[in-house]
């Protein structure tokens, strides 16, 4: 079953990291042939290979983000002060060549100097989705369809859209202390087919990736209603638990709902229905969440790993660490100090087998069963590395030359940006070795 969690609203982010300076140097030269050296050597003393890989011109001010389709840029407008930016569309690197493409833009449009974009979703009769905060709205979202081989607006309504795959999207305005809209509209026409106004919840914003089964809104009262996402009526309403002062907690775990009270009795419900599927208790639980295939629940001083289908604890953590990934051996966590620092956790123990150092944790597009992340080799470029709980060390994938941070991936891409403010684009490679 496909869900959309619709609470607070949270903007897709970046891991942002701080720009690598190269240490100045007299002996350049010197540098240059321990860099060949240094990527030779990571790829095997192999001559450089044909790949499908790419560079776009960018600033530290652009943003890129990456669709099944096409590739988009947010770029300051060249030659223009004030902010003013546009919007530059171009096509997927798709052929293998030795020198990195240069890719042509397709079209591009202006963007007004406060506006954000941050997401791009190309829809099935050749348009593309563009959702952006707008600081000039009240509610600060809106969303545009533009056509994708010219650019041309088509429509604009205000809210964050979400596709939910059968020609419909599901738009929702966010404004503290103000009623929040939900609406569903043909994307086609943006014609609206619904709307419901509900008061303002500060909770997540959740999405998955195939058609919409249901729609899970939060109240602000603590009830939690499943909606029909065809008409917006309500299918099914729990209410608001009762118990103990203190209101309790409510998350969306994959397809059931979590709500906590107590601060450590955990009840799971079905989405499909809302009846209860399980209840276990826990020391503290301030979070819920899925980490893989199981759920991860703690507060700031340990994590407790239950069975998704039984709630049963499978093991616990005291270590200070989020957890990633599970597996039947060991999981993959980060350091909350600084997550930067990854670790090997034992499912048995909670312990660390293995610290893995610093890695920088790439960004994934929406849910994805890889964990990936860069370290930088001077006048080189980033390692990429696959971390899986079910190998003991993190699996080499490749080297981005020329790379140096902020990399994101997502329908077969990868994109970092470059030291003088571009971006490189990379086909994601599979396979991999020992990192």
């Amino acid at each position: 079953m496909t869900l959309i969690d619709l609470g607070e609203l949270a903007e897709p982010t970046d891991l942002e990291l701080p720009r690598r300076r190269r240490p100045p140097s007299t002996r350049r030269w010197g540098a240059g042939v321990v860099a060949l050296v240094v990527l030779l050597t990571l790829a095997g003393a192999a001559p450089p290979a044909a790949r499908v890989h790419a560079t776009l011109p960018g600033s530290l001010a652009s943003d890129l983000i990456l669709t099944e389709g096409y590739i988009f840029a947010v770029t300051p407008m060249p030659g223009v002060t004030g902010g003013a930016q546009e919007l530059v569309a171009y096509p997927r690197p798709e052929h293998a060549t030795v020198m990195p493409q240069r890719l042509a833009p397709l079209w591009r449009v202006p963007v007004p100097p406060a506006n954000h974009i941050s997401r791009a979703m190309p829809v099935a009769d050749g348009g593309v989705l563009l959702s952006m905060v707008v600081p000039e709205r009240s509610d600060n979202l809106e969303t545009v369809l533009l056509d994708i081989r010219t650019g041309q607006q088509r429509w604009r309504a205000p809210g964050f859209a979400t596709l939910d795959g059968s020609g419909r999207a599901l738009l929702r305005t966010f404004a503290e202390d103000e009623q929040v809209t939900v609406r569903s509209v043909e994307v086609a026409s943006g014609r609206e087919l619904w709307s419901a106004k509900l008061a303002f919840a500060p909770l997540n914003y959740q999405q998955w990736d195939s058609m919409t089964d249901a729609v899970v809104v939060f109240t602000v009262a603590g009830d939690v209603e499943v909606r029909d996402p065809e008409t917006g009526a309500v299918r099914h309403r729990l209410p608001r638990p009762g118990g103990p002062a203190g209101d309790p907690q409510t998350w969306l775990a994959g397809d059931l709902v979590l709500v906590i009270r107590d601060a450590g009795t955990i009840t799971a419900y079905s989405v499909d229905g809302l009846a209860q599927r399980w209840q276990t208790t826990v020391p503290r639980a301030d979070y819920a969440n899925r980490c893989g295939a199981m759920i991860c629940v703690g507060s700031g001083d340990a994590v407790d790993v239950l069975d998704p289908e039984t709630g049963a604890v499978e093991w616990r953590s005291t270590e200070d660490v989020d957890v990633l990934l599970v597996g039947d051996v060991r999981a993959v966590a980060s350091r909350r100090s600084n997550n930067l620092e990854l670790v090997a956790l034992d499912v048995t123990t909670g312990g660390v087998l293995t610290d893995y150092g610093a890695w920088a944790l790439v960004s994934p597009y929406g849910e994805s069963p890889q964990l990936l992340g860069t370290r930088v080799v001077p006048e080189v470029g980033l390692v990429l590395a696959r971390f899986d709980p079910a190998e003991p060390q993190p699996r080499r994938v490749d080297v981005l030359a020329g790379a140096v941070d902020g990399c994101q991936y997502g329908y077969g891409l990868i994109a970092c940006r470059r030291e003088d403010g571009s971006f490189g684009v990379w086909q994601l490679r599979g396979g991999g070795e020992r990192a």
